[in-house]
């Protein structure tokens, strides 16, 4: 694999995703550490982003708190190697500069040799190629394509599923049981993008007929036009690639409209607070994707431990990215111990690569060729007027991680998606 350690990569990419927040980059190029940090004798810095405030900010907090379970775990069982972990974070606001001051202050000032989060794949594909300039590890807990094509880089770890094997678990279950004729309701930037292309490039596999597409801005508050175009393609799925509160607003009024009950409605990832948000709009014929639901406590003996520990200590159920969050902490602190060492970066960087666990679903690794954490998708169905409480949904399928990842090949290639053609 040809990988990135510095130069020029993606910076079209991530001005065009900056749009998450608003932002974009003033000035050349993504900036250079002069003078690398070092740890203290017997500490472990580690800092991490996340949106606390804004749109995203519960998913942020959920980050957070799964970060800061996963190190007070291993603080209490004596660190790693015998060394104290010292974690420190930050507010990204979900913006691509604000991210980028961010990380500088957590490597210059706070000393971090190791740093990890964000909810924006844009944003971390910046902070990925900020890490490997500077080499330094980073776990992203987010779906990224940072392990994609020339995205890829030797020091950069996503713990969160590719865009496309997201949309390839939906849509291979949409197309087996939900119909063929579909339509889809896309947000605008590169994320949607790419679960647009993953959708579109299964649909050519199995044989499914593509109505139409309409991209809508974020943070986007009356869809009425959108779904007047919608009700005139009357597919049998309609796909949403979309998240937050664009989706909340989007399944809101086509419930209102009875849009609902007309169709089955597929979203390529939605969250926990979606579904609380919309309440009985969110019914049985609404299906969601995500990496993680707490219902898995049911079916793993970690997922409960896990489950158990987060909701004492915080009062409510965990969001995937949060859980991607946990594993990613979880891991990088894995590697050390497996490296033998915490200050070595290029042994841990080794170690992390082929890394083993079981951890809060069942056996997974992460993929030595391309860094990218291999795990299940899961598809949960909306219980609507019958949730209650933090039973909102209920799972109704696990894809397995090796079904719906590329080749190693293909992903250094970024293949077949880049071939897509978006509408």
């Amino acid at each position: 694999m040809k990988r990135k350690t510095g130069g020029k990569v993606s910076r079209r990419d991530f001005l065009k995703g900056a749009a998450v927040g608003g932002a974009a980059l003033a000035g050349g190029g993504i900036p250079f550490i002069a003078r690398m940090a070092h740890a203290k004798a017997g500490v472990i810095k580690y800092g991490t982003m996340h949106p606390l405030t804004g749109t995203y900010s519960a998913l942020g907090t959920d980050q957070r708190n799964a970060t800061q379970l996963a190190v007070e775990e291993w603080n209490a069982k004596g660190g790693v190697l015998g060394n104290k972990i010292e974690w420190v974070h930050r507010d990204d606001q979900l913006n691509g500069a604000v991210a980028l001051r961010r990380v500088k202050e957590l490597v210059e000032e706070e000393k971090c040799d190791f740093i990890g989060g964000t909810l924006s794949g844009a944003i971390s594909l910046a902070i990925n190629e900020f890490a490997n300039k500077n080499k330094i590890p980073y776990v992203a807990y987010c779906q990224s394509d940072m392990v994609l094509g020339t995205d890829q880089g030797k020091y950069g770890f996503a713990f969160m599923v590719i865009p496309y094997s997201a949309a390839l678990a939906t849509s291979k279950y949409a197309f087996e049981n939900l119909g063929k004729k579909w339509f889809s309701l896309t947000a605008d930037y590169r994320w949607g993008h790419s679960l647009l292309e993953g959708w579109m490039w299964q649909s050519q596999q199995m044989g499914g007929q593509f109505l139409g597409n309409v991209y809508h801005p974020l943070g986007a508050t009356d869809y009425s036009t959108y779904l007047t175009k919608i009700m005139a393609a009357n597919p049998e799925v309609l796909v949403m690639n979309n998240l937050g509160g664009d989706q909340t607003a989007a399944i809101k009024q086509m419930s209102e409209l009875g849009l609902t009950k007309k169709m089955k409605i597929v979203c390529t990832k939605t969250a926990m607070t979606t579904l609380k948000e919309c309440g009985a709009a969110y019914d049985e014929n609404i299906m969601g994707g995500m990496t993680f639901y707490w219902g898995l406590k049911d079916k793993y003996p970690g997922a409960k431990k896990f489950m158990d520990t987060y909701m004492k200590k915080f009062g409510q159920p965990i969001e995937q990215d949060g859980e991607s969050g946990y594993v990613a902490t979880n891991a990088l602190f894995m590697a050390m111990e497996k490296a033998k060492t915490v200050t070595d970066k290029e042994k841990i960087v080794a170690a992390m690569e082929g890394l083993k666990y079981t951890l809060t679903k069942g056996p997974e690794t992460v993929r030595a060729c391309d860094h990218q954490r291999e795990q299940s998708y899961l598809l949960v169905r909306g219980r609507g007027k019958n949730a209650k409480g933090w039973d909102l949904a209920d799972i109704v399928a696990e894809i397995p991680g090796n079904s719906i990842i590329m080749s190693c090949e293909d992903n250094a290639k970024k293949l077949p998606f880049s071939q897509i053609k978006l509408p």
